[in-house]
């Protein structure tokens, strides 16, 4: 029963992963590490899963719903298909705004650990986790 269980999970996860757009260029094998990586998780509406000034061990990919980002400027609202939270684990700084669930919202997490070990197999997601957080932060994209 348990691998039942085990393999209904690994497919839920495999078709959660496979509607992430930075992960659709990818073969099996990586998308089956990436798979193994993350963890989904789903948060309520309203709730807060990430505040400012926190250490961040993870960031997320938004599966389905939207997430409020509260940046000095203005909030900013992401939907299915885009990450937050990258910075955190590419710079060691913490957390740089707090983000909410403007809707509920269905999470993949990858934990610090989990990233460098996707840096290493798969160096081109890595690479637009990267260049994506350069933009955020207004630094220009690294060549």
């Amino acid at each position: 029963f348990y691998e039942e269980v085990r393999r209904q999970d690994f497919v839920r996860n495999w078709q959660l992963v496979a509607a992430v757009p930075l992960f659709q260029k990818l073969g099996s094998a990586a998308l089956i590490e990436i798979v193994r990586a993350l963890r989904p998780r789903i948060v309520p509406a309203g709730a807060v899963i990430c505040r400012k000034g926190d250490v961040g061990d993870q960031m997320f990919f938004i599966v389905e719903g939207r997430v409020t980002v509260a940046t000095a400027d203005h909030p900013v609202e992401l939907g299915a298909g885009n990450f937050f939270g990258e910075m955190a684990l590419i710079s060691g700084e913490p957390r740089s705004a707090t983000v909410s669930a403007a809707t509920e919202v269905s999470l993949l997490s990858l934990y610090a650990v989990d990233f460098q070990m996707l840096s290493s197999s798969s160096p081109e997601i890595a690479e637009t986790i990267r260049k994506t957080a350069l933009e955020r932060r207004g630094g220009p994209p690294r060549e």
